[in-house]
Parts: structure tokens; C-alpha cells; sequence
């Protein structure tokens, strides 16, 4: 069986010279939407990681494929997407049973960039997509809290947690803020 570009369907896949493992698998590439099959013994090679960086190219915007998965160009039926990056999101889509992944145009560049290449299988991990939600609501609480207290008081008290992060005495830091907010004007400055 001929291996078709799982986001193009009809468009044959072909290999990309220097990409070979010692296992005779060998990264595959879309002539027309310009994305990568790579197996992950390819991934390993260290010359092919840089081959494939080098041949990634960027395009304008997300293309419109990137927003479904497609087939593995192997036979091994649907691949299973998972979302990256809360922040400007791009999906990767692997084969369940032979781990083969599909990179859309530019987006190799971006996971070696996020230096996702050599654990790429964790993006797939319930572990990861907490990290990836607890990240987005940590953003939306800095963001909220920017909206309510303003910039300059928000970059203050995020100022002031950095600070006391390592204090051996930021509970009694905390215990004051506490009592000072609770009686305004009782305590003073000294």
C-alpha cells in the first residue's frame, strides 16, 4: 500500500533523502500541503531532526487542515490528535499503534522549538494536557487579576510574591498583609 497524506488524502507521501533509521523507516513528506510523517525511530536521528527543521516551512497562518486529523499513511486507521499549546494552539496527530506522527506544515519547527522532539510522545499523556490546562488557568487568572487591580498594582504584589517565593519569614509577611488589609490605618508604617 502507497502511503497518502493523511490531511490531503489523494496526495502520495514521499520519503525525504537522509531521514533513514538503521530500521530502514524513513520521514515522509506532502508535496502539496508540505507536512511530515515521521515514525519515531526517525525522531531519534539526530541528523534528521536537523533535515526535517531545515525543510519545514512556515506558513502564513494554521492551515485549515490542522483542524482535523486524517489517516494513518501506514493503514493503522484514525490518528489521535492532541493539542500542544493553549497560547497560538497547533494540534499534532499520531498512529496509536505504530507512533508515527503528523507534522503540519511549520510545526516541526515549532515542537523543536518547544523542545518537544525528544519526548514527543508525552504531548499525548493525560500528565501533559493537565500541564497544558493548569498553564491556560494560570494565565486567565493573571490576566483577570491584571483587568481588576491594574498593571501597577498587579506588577507590585507579583513583585512582592516573587520576593517573599523564598523568605524564610513570609508567613509573618502574609500574616501582616492580612491584618493590615482587615484595619486600615491601625497598624501604620513604621
Amino acid at each position: 500500500m502507497l502511503p497518502h497524506c493523511p490531511k490531503c488524502s489523494l496526495q502520495l507521501l514521499v520519503a525525504v533523502d537522509g531521514t533513514r533509521a538503521s530500521t530502514g523507516a524513513a520521514a515522509l513528506r506532502c508535496p502539496a500541503c508540505s507536512g511530515f510523517w515521521v515514525p519515531p525511530e526517525v525522531v531519534a536521528v539526530v541528523s534528521s531532526v536537523a533535515l526535517l527543521g531545515e525543510l519545514d516551512v512556515q506558513p502564513p497562518h494554521a492551515p485549515d487542515a490542522d483542524m482535523r486529523t486524517g489517516q494513518c499513511p501506514d493503514g493503522h486507521g484514525l490518528l489521535r490528535r492532541a493539542r500542544v499549546t493553549w497560547h497560538e494552539p497547533y494540534f499534532l496527530e499520531r498512529c496509536a499503534r505504530c507512533g508515527g506522527v503528523w507534522f503540519d506544515a511549520g510545526e516541526w519547527s515549532r515542537a523543536a522549538n518547544d523542545e518537544l522532539l525528544a519526548n514527543l510522545s508525552e504531548v499525548w499523556s493525560p500528565a501533559w494536557r493537565k500541564q497544558l490546562s493548569d498553564e491556560q488557568a494560570h494565565a486567565a487568572l493573571q490576566g483577570d487579576l491584571r483587568a481588576k487591580l491594574g498593571a501597577e498594582i498587579f506588577l507590585s504584589l507579583n513583585d512582592l510574591a516573587n520576593r517573599l517565593e523564598t523568605h524564610p519569614q513570609r508567613a509573618v509577611a502574609l500574616a501582616y498583609l492580612s491584618e493590615r488589609l482587615k484595619h486600615p490605618g491601625e497598624l501604620g508604617e513604621e
